[in-house]
């Protein structure tokens, strides 16, 4: 049921920016915004689950929780910088949203070097 909901109110809000464009496209903007803001703050609450369960898995399977720490701030950060992207991208600033995804890939990259070394640690006590 809570994915009929969130697609209605995707959908009603889209098309009520369609509508709100042809006359006021700043007003069509922040509609868009706020509708994509409501959506990300469902999405989070909805997370919550998530990580409940990674955290589980994690303290069974005795593997460092620094690791899945890392992994979900990784995965917040592409999906905030996508939506950033997007807002970017709606607003006709596609050059904008285009630098905010590299700098969220450099980002990115930087989280993840304590993984890949611990990786690399991994495989070189292999050889």
């Amino acid at each position: 049921m809570e994915a009929f909901k969130i697609v209605g109110f995707a959908i009603i809000s889209v098309v009520l920016v369609v509508v709100l464009k042809e006359q006021r496209k700043e007003m069509a903007l922040v509609l868009s915004i706020t509708a994509g803001i409501i959506l990300l703050f469902f999405t989070i609450s909805k997370l919550e689950t998530i990580t409940e369960m990674l955290n589980m898995l994690v303290e069974r399977a005795g593997v460092d929780k620094n690791f899945l720490i890392i992994i979900l701030k990784i995965t917040g950060i592409a999906y905030i910088v996508e939506f950033g992207k997007n807002v970017c991208q709606d607003a006709g600033q596609t050059a904008i949203g285009t630098k905010l995804e590299i700098a969220g890939k450099a980002i990115i990259v930087t989280l993840s070097l304590p993984l890949i070394s611990a990786l690399v640690n991994v495989l070189t006590g292999l050889v």
